[in-house]
């Protein structure tokens, strides 16, 4: 582990320098229309049907218990894994709040870093704050995963919007709670840059963080291989990128930091190491 802690120290100097840290501001994002939807207030002005309300959105069937026990929130080391991402959750919240930030995409050098399981349990312990609004999109749509780690049932697939079809209001889930939302696809496309670069995602963007405390977490595809979360960036504020230890080398960590925007990098994550619980480190 000592070494992929010090490849991850090397490859963040390489791309930070001396640099004073960046503060990044995300400009104000205008009142969203999606698809011709009229805002709240301006349906309700006008005597017309306003987009649906999070509480309107159905409760997504889901096994949320097997996934924790599937993924070490039970057990022996239950107690390390909930505080990790607690602390992670500490510090993404002040970091995007700090800068404006609303949307954050987690990535990874290759498959399997699990980063959509990072995703998962990043976005559960955020929703434990009940004054936090949060809305977890599988935009992975070449190797969609979310889903299938929760066996989740009575969604409407994602790819249906992107496609053109509906508002993306008529996509969205939610917990029996009501501040964790989601927008999930079990469908996979060849059009996934085609999605991400698209009008219909900065629709979709700005329909779920129309809300004050609302934050998107968006579960992105590996950097290798496609050009699909290169084309997600200008639609970012934050970035987390989870690097599995032992199956990553220094090059491939180093290129992945590369290829990113040095101001929207929130923090990494160094998973599946010894300790049993991840090793975290933060960029400001």
């Amino acid at each position: 582990m000592k070494e992929f802690e010090q490849a991850l120290n090397r490859a963040r100097s390489m791309v930070s320098g001396d640099n004073e840290p960046v503060s990044h501001q995300a400009e104000p994002r205008p009142t969203p229309t999606i698809d011709g939807t009229p805002s709240l207030s301006a349906a309700l002005a006008k005597g017309m049907d306003a987009p649906a309300a999070p509480r309107d959105y159905p409760v997504l069937e889901a096994q949320y218990e097997k996934f924790r026990e599937n993924f070490g929130s039970t057990g022996p080391n239950a107690r390390s894994v909930d505080g990790a991402f607690r602390i992670l959750r500490t510090q993404v919240l002040a970091a995007m709040r700090d800068r404006g930030a609303r949307i954050l995409g987690v990535t990874s050098p290759s498959p399997g870093a699990g980063k959509t399981v990072t995703s998962i349990h990043l976005a559960m312990a955020c929703a434990r704050r009940p004054e936090q609004h949060l809305t977890l999109a599988d935009f992975d749509f070449r190797r969609p995963a979310v889903a299938n780690y929760l066996d989740a049932a009575g969604f409407k697939s994602s790819v249906g919007f992107f496609r053109g079809e509906g508002n993306v209001g008529e996509y969205m889930t939610r917990t029996e709670a009501g501040n964790l939302n989601f927008l999930l696809t079990d469908r996979s496309s060849e059009m996934s840059a085609e999605f991400l670069a698209g009008d219909r995602m900065s629709q979709a963007l700005d329909y779920m963080t129309r809300k004050p405390n609302s934050i998107v977490i968006a579960d992105l595809p590996p950097m290798t291989g496609c050009d699909d979360t290169i084309a997600m960036l200008p639609k970012l504020d934050g970035i987390v990128v989870v690097v599995a230890a032992g199956e990553h080398s220094f090059s491939e960590v180093s290129r992945t930091i590369e290829q990113l925007p040095q101001e929207k990098i929130v923090a990494t994550v160094l998973n599946k190491s010894e300790t049993h619980s991840p090793y975290y480190e933060y960029y400001y």
